[in-house]
């Protein structure tokens, strides 16, 4: 089994237990982390423990890292075989939205960089997947991004954040946020990165991520034509140690770092 199909077959396997879970919101057990902003719920747990028992059954001298359960830590050796999980990104959304943006997101990495990804909605069952030098997919759909030229027409994903990091966006992005042509915000990194590979926004920007926040949808983006760098320019690695997130058609791409040194 290739490790494309392998994160293919976890997603669907689990969808129906996620989809029981959101809808009984009453008896989720919720908790939060280090502030009441940044919930954790048994959903999250549950799934990541899930996966970390399917990768060692069938790829037992793998590392996983993940944003639950002590895993959420950088591997030790960042160019050997790593998988990565985020079990539920927007779990904000997961709990309080009507209709919220929320998905599951597994990453196998190699050298430091994604080789195979997929990004699950369960509640639309939209399935995002790539592979390193194939292509990425939506729904067995080829995607590809959009063609907007100007900044002034693009649509930018931007998330906030919690207090810290959404400060430093406004000090540093309220060009970028001013000049845009639409400014959204999704709740969920994984969503927003895979509308860049849809076409369906233009850009999207985040201060402060970790590699379970954007290394599958990276991978689905890149593989649809978007450019991803850091903040500054550099290119954008999973185990690097830095935060800053720039995804895009590629067009928009300088304007958006211009606006971000200034």
């Amino acid at each position: 089994m290739t490790e494309l199909a392998f994160i293919e077959k976890f997603l669907k396997a689990n969808r129906n237990y996620v989809l029981e879970k959101f809808t009984d919101k009453a008896s989720l057990a919720v908790a939060d982390k280090d502030n009441p902003n940044d919930l954790l719920t048994e959903v999250d747990l549950t799934l990541q423990k899930r996966f970390v028992e399917a990768v060692a059954k069938t790829y037992s001298d793998d590392v996983v890292i993940g944003e639950e359960s002590g895993l959420n830590v950088l591997p030790q050796n960042p160019d050997g075989r790593v998988w990565i999980i985020d079990p539920i990104d927007g779990t904000y959304n997961f709990v309080r939205g009507l209709n919220p943006a929320f998905a599951i997101a597994i990453a196998f990495a190699r050298e430091g960089f994604a080789q195979a990804a997929g990004v699950f909605m369960p509640r639309n069952g939209l399935m995002f997947l790539a592979e390193a030098g194939a292509g990425a997919y939506c729904n067995g759909k080829r995607m590809t991004v959009s063609t907007v030229q100007h900044f002034d027409e693009a649509c930018m994903e931007i998330d906030f954040g919690t207090g810290k990091n959404r400060n430093i966006l406004v000090r540093r992005a309220g060009d970028a946020l001013r000049q845009a042509g639409q400014v959204r915000c999704q709740g969920s990194a994984v969503v927003g990165i895979c509308q860049v590979a849809s076409g369906d926004v233009d850009g999207y920007l985040h201060i402060g991520l970790d590699p379970w926040d954007y290394a599958a949808a990276q991978l689905v983006a890149e593989e649809a034509g978007a450019l991803a760098t850091r903040l500054d320019g550099e290119p954008l690695r999973l185990f690097d140690g830095k935060q800053g997130v720039l995804i895009s058609n590629g067009a928009i791409h300088k304007t958006v770092l211009a606006l971000l040194t200034r």
